[in-house]
This record gives structure tokens, C-alpha cells and sequence, in this order.
């Protein structure tokens, strides 16, 4: 037998599915918001400082056309003044800090051939401390385009532009017409802060995330223990006890939903279900087979039991109508026993009659030995059976068999000449005498004692059967 899967309880897999749902749905939000704010920010200052460079670069063009460098000078100091955290430099081509040397003024006294711009004594630049990051040649590029990088220094986050100085041809006349770019204006803020308050905001955001998330499962959680899972728990107990036989617990149905109704339709079913069990009380377990194999009418070997209570009609005359039924029942349950025992089968109640069906192998001599059984056990007991005794009737042969009787009201029971002939037999039969008929005789085995053969007038035939009165069975001899 395959063995079973490791059971998991379904609050398990319900929660698991409940907190992998809020993980994924509001961390994908709440990760969709970080990462617009960050890109919001992000552009924010990208636009901000594009914004800046154009007005400095357009500062720069107005204090270099008429040659006034020291007054470039002195912006680029006041700027530094303004605000903690912002900065501009600017570069020559070569990556060198602008006015940090009388290198550009050479050029430009050579290039207009005059030395109209005085060579400065000190020629240490007015940014000697700042040298500029890598990443300078992606500015440098033609055509010229701005860039922009985002760099850590001494523990601080800059967000920085590179906005190129392009040689337009009003500059050509000093700087010379043989390069596109002049200088890089790198300007720089300091955003180290804002970083941190966001970071802040992210952690706090996903601890707050995981406080609702745990919160959420925990409701859901309880919602669905309350309104699923215990009821459902409730209807699986209920069914598993109809399983065993046990029919007195019902569903407690408090809810007006799907579960409830479902509850209400258990509770039908086992109602249903404990009628039809006590049914099966007065119904043969053939009729109960058939229902399950849905069999049709057919022919079949058989041997059929026919018992009568002998005398039962002066006893009921002599006793009240409780004492009577109390006997009665007591002897049929008593043979109804035995039969069971035997392997046989209760066809049918008639009266105070019993109709009980064999089949299979040594079908013969299993009714034989439930007879026997029966009729030495009332006479054992004559205080419990009120000293009643019963005459049976055992044949074989081929009966019909199948669901006899109206389309309201059906029995699945076996009808023919051998059912006919079992009853005859038992009819013939006295106080505490087994008729069997030849042919159940020929199936005995030798150690069964029975007196005959005897010739006996049924009716309804024309010639007499040949029939012997049963008088031990051994049941070592099967």
C-alpha cells in the first residue's frame, strides 16, 4: 500500500498563502513608491543642477568675453560662501584646475599677440584642495553633452554635473579656433542628507510593511480559523463519525454563507443517511447489494431455507400481543444469527416463516449446518424460546432472481419452482425436523447422518420428490 503524504494542516498552507500574497503585493507596492521616490528625488536634483550650470556657464561667458578672469575669480569664491555643501570648479581640458597657473593667459596673450592679461605672482589656484573624479571624458565629448555622477568622498554623497565649456566662435579669438571644449564646469551638491532621510524612510516604511503584514495574517488568519476552518473541521468530525456508524452528531451551523449552507447540507445528509441505516434493518443485504451493482433480473444456483414456528398460531391465542412479538423476535433473531454465521443470507420475514438464501461453493451443506445448529439450540433453551419449536425446508436449484414488486415499492428476492419447493419441504416439516431434498443430499459429505430417502407429494407436482430428514452435520467435514 502506497504510503500517505506527511499531513499538513490547511491553516498552515492558508497562512503561508496569506503571508507570501501580502509580502509579495505590498512589498512590490511599497518597493514601486521607494524606487519612485528615489527617482523623483533623483530628478529633482538632476534638473536643479542643470538648471544652476546654465546660469553659471552663462556667468562665466559674461566675465571672460571682456577678458575680466578676476572677477571669474571672485564668483567662483562667493559661490562657495553661499551654502554648505554646494561648490563649483572649473577645469581646463587637460583636467587641471582653471587659474591654478599663467598657462591659459600665455595662450591667450600669444593668440591675440599682445600681452594685454599681466602674469599673476602667485599662481596657486583658487581650488588647490579639490581635485576632480574620474569620468571627466564623458563630458568631453563632441558634441559636447553634460554629465552627471553621483560620487562619495570623506564619507559624503555628491550628486555632480560636468557641464563643458564649448569654444563658441566669439572665444576663438583668444583661445584659439583648434578645440571644441575650453574648460568643464563641475558643480557639485551635497546630498548626503536627503539620502539618509530616505534610507530612514525606507526602513521605517518596511517596518511598518512588516508590522501590517503580520497584523493582516493574523486577522485573516483568525477570520478564516472562525469561519472556515472550524466549521469545516466540524463537518469532517461529523462525517467521520457517519463513517463509523455513529449518527448522533450534527453540524453547529451559526453562519448564513456558502459554510453554512454546507453545514445544513451535511446535517440533511446524515439525517438522511440514519434513516436508510435503520432501513437496513428490514431490508436483505442481496437487495442492499444490488442497489450498489446495480443488478439486473437474472438466473441463478441457489439453495434456499425455509423455517416455520410450529404451533405459533394456538401460542398467540394463549398470550398478550407484547408477549407474542417478544418470542417471536427472539427466535428469529436467533436463527438470523446463525445464518449470518453460515454465510447465508435473510431473504425475508413472512410471518413467523424465515427465507434465507445461500450461494457458492458448498452453499448446500453451510445451510445444512445453519439448520442443524438452529434446531438443536431451541430445545436447549426452552425457557427463553417459551418451548417453541420449528420445522425447516432446504432445496437447490435455479431460481430467478431480481427486483420484484411495483415501481413504489420493491424487494430484490428469488422466485421459481425452487423456492416453491423449499417452502413445501418446510411445510411438510415437522416440529424440529430438517426436509432436505435430494439434490442438497447428493452435495453432503458422508459423515452427515440423514434418515431416507423418502418419497413426499408436493404441490403443485406431479411426481413424488425424493426427500431425507436431516439428522446430524459435522462441520470438521467440509
Amino acid at each position: 500500500m502506497k504510503q500517505r503524504d506527511r499531513f499538513i494542516p490547511i491553516t498552515l498552507k492558508i497562512n503561508s498563502i496569506i503571508l507570501a500574497s501580502l509580502i509579495a503585493g505590498i512589498g512590490a507596492i511599497t518597493l514601486y513608491f521607494a524606487r519612485d521616490i528615489s527617482d523623483a528625488i533623483e530628478k529633482g536634483t538632476r534638473e536643479n543642477l542643470s538648471l544652476q550650470s546654465r546660469i553659471i556657464y552663462t556667468s562665466i561667458e559674461n566675465f571672460m568675453l571682456p577678458g575680466e578672469a578676476p572677477l571669474a575669480v571672485e564668483f567662483f569664491k562667493g559661490i562657495d560662501n553661499i551654502t554648505e555643501g554646494f561648490s563649483v570648479d572649473l577645469y581646463r581640458t587637460d583636467g587641471e584646475a582653471a587659474f591654478s597657473d599663467n598657462k591659459t593667459i600665455q595662450i591667450v596673450n600669444r593668440n591675440i599677440k599682445r600681452n594685454r592679461f599681466p602674469l599673476r605672482e602667485r599662481t596657486e589656484g583658487i581650488f588647490p584642495e579639490r581635485a576632480h573624479p574620474a569620468g571627466i571624458s564623458a563630458a568631453m565629448q563632441n558634441p559636447p553633452r553634460d554629465a552627471f555622477f553621483r560620487i562619495d568622498a570623506d564619507g559624503r554623497i555628491y550628486s555632480v554635473i560636468y557641464k563643458p565649456l564649448v569654444n563658441l566662435p566669439k572665444c576663438t579669438g583668444c583661445h584659439g579656433s583648434d578645440h571644441t571644449i575650453r574648460g568643464l564646469i563641475d558643480i557639485r551638491t551635497d546630498i548626503t542628507g536627503s539620502i539618509r532621510r530616505q534610507r530612514s524612510a525606507l526602513v521605517a516604511a518596511g517596518f511598518f510593511f512588516l508590522c501590517a503584514v503580520v497584523l493582516l495574517a493574523l486577522v485573516l488568519g483568525r477570520f478564516l480559523h472562525s469561519a472556515v476552518l472550524k466549521p469545516v473541521k466540524c463537518i469532517g468530525d461529523v462525517c467521520s463519525g457517519v463513517a463509523s456508524g455513529d449518527f448522533s452528531n450534527r453540524v453547529a451551523v451559526s453562519s448564513n454563507d456558502e459554510i453554512g449552507r454546507l453545514g445544513e447540507t451535511v446535517n440533511s445528509m446524515v439525517e438522511g443517511l440514519h434513516e436508510r441505516f435503520k432501513l437496513t434493518k428490514f431490508v436483505s443485504s442481496s437487495t442492499i447489494e444490488s442497489l450498489k451493482d446495480e443488478s439486473e433480473t437474472r438466473k441463478k444456483r441457489m439453495t434456499i431455507f425455509f423455517s416455520d414456528i410450529r404451533g405459533f398460531t394456538s401460542f398467540s391465542e394463549k398470550r398478550s400481543p407484547e408477549e407474542v412479538v417478544h418470542y417471536l423476535n427472539l427466535i428469529l433473531n436467533m436463527q438470523t444469527e446463525v445464518i449470518h454465521e453460515e454465510g447465508g443470507d435473510v431473504d425475508k420475514y413472512v410471518g413467523d416463516a424465515v427465507v434465507a438464501l445461500w450461494s457458492g461453493p458448498d452453499a448446500e451443506f453451510r445451510a445444512c449446518t445453519a439448520a442443524a445448529v438452529i434446531q438443536d439450540r431451541l430445545p436447549a433453551n426452552p425457557t427463553e424460546f417459551a418451548g417453541l419449536g420449528i420445522g425447516i425446508g432446504i432445496t437447490g436449484g435455479e431460481v430467478i432472481l431480481g427486483m420484484i414488486g411495483s415501481s413504489r415499492r420493491a424487494d430484490f428476492t428469488v422466485i421459481g419452482d425452487t423456492v416453491n419447493t423449499s417452502s413445501r419441504l418446510c411445510g411438510a416439516a415437522k416440529r424440529g425436523q430438517i426436509i432436505i431434498s435430494d439434490e442438497v443430499f447428493r452435495t453432503l459429505p458422508g459423515s452427515c447422518k440423514a434418515d431416507g430417502p423418502f418419497r413426499l407429494k408436493v404441490k403443485g407436482k406431479d411426481l413424488y420428490q425424493k426427500v431425507y430428514i436431516l439428522r446430524k452435520v459435522h462441520r470438521s467435514s467440509v
